[in-house]
């Protein structure tokens, strides 16, 4: 998948909500990641094709979305606040993507998404969790060209989000975009990050974790270590240090563990 943007601008009046975009990425995955407000919904509606770029373009795989009359067939999406205001149950939707041709992984999703428990729910009744499931159902059960997550995880408790998080990161074609970046992470091999609409960072994974910072995790939140932190995240901290030096930590139970510092480092970074 080749995602590019230049000169991309969506205003809304007085406001840009995003400004300036230009980068080419070459991914199988590829994260936004930014806080509420930074632009990443507003590019995700631009990529999906149901909002026009007020400046520039924004191009999948050679196209423009906006203006692919089969972009809903190329494209599955869901966003982050899933609405079902429909009086039928779950299994009446489960139905429904079945005799689709295009929808073979219908079975199996029904399954490791635990959706097979409240099947006969309505689905005006579910929980902001359930109809989050349900939604991921539509987007990732049947077949496109790509598909479009806007904060796939919200509303799911941890082990169901790191479910998502796992079949998400098997698939091709992925464009996220999530403010959590462990999330991050764990399923993309392309980063963009943003702030206020604006770029600023983009890179692949070998880039991410590329520097000798890492993140360190205290056992208790008060323990000094012998170096100062770059960033304080609570009981994460971002440091430089060799490797050897937090295995001697870890070992001698200084601190719980550690890794390579990546997005929250680049995040914190650039703000």
């Amino acid at each position: 998948m080749i995602v590019e943007a230049k000169n991309l601008g969506v205003n809304y009046g007085k406001t840009w909500g995003i400004k300036n975009l230009t980068f080419k990425a070459k991914a199988d995955r590829l994260a936004l990641i930014g806080h509420n407000g930074s632009g990443k919904t507003t590019l995700l509606s631009v990529l999906v094709g149901i909002k026009h770029p007020t400046t520039g373009s924004a191009r999948i795989n050679g196209w423009e979305p906006y203006k692919r009359k089969d972009k809903w067939v190329a494209i599955r999406y869901s966003f982050e606040k899933p609405q079902f205001r429909i009086p039928v149950k779950v299994r009446d939707l489960v139905e429904t993507l079945r005799v689709n041709p295009m929808c073979s992984k219908i079975d199996e999703l029904v399954e490791v998404l635990g959706i097979a428990s409240f099947l006969d729910k309505r689905i005006d009744s579910l929980s902001s969790g359930q109809a989050q499931l349900c939604n991921l159902l539509v987007a990732l059960s049947c077949d496109s060209e790509v598909v479009i997550l806007d904060e796939p995880t919200a509303h799911l408790d941890s082990y169901r989000a790191g479910i998502v998080d796992e079949l998400i990161s098997k698939r091709k074609g992925v464009i996220i975009a999530t403010h959590d970046v462990e999330e991050g992470e764990a399923v993309a091999d392309y980063f963009l990050i943003l702030k206020e609409g604006q770029l600023v960072w983009h890179g692949g994974r070998a880039e991410l974790f590329s520097n000798d910072v890492y993140e360190v995790t205290l056992i208790e939140t008060g323990t000094q270590l012998p170096f100062e932190p770059i960033y304080r995240f609570g009981a994460t901290l971002i440091v430089k240090a060799t490797s050897h030096e937090l295995i001697d930590m870890v070992i001698n139970g200084v601190i719980a563990g550690f890794k390579r510092a990546g997005l929250r480092y680049v995040y914190a970074k650039s703000s």
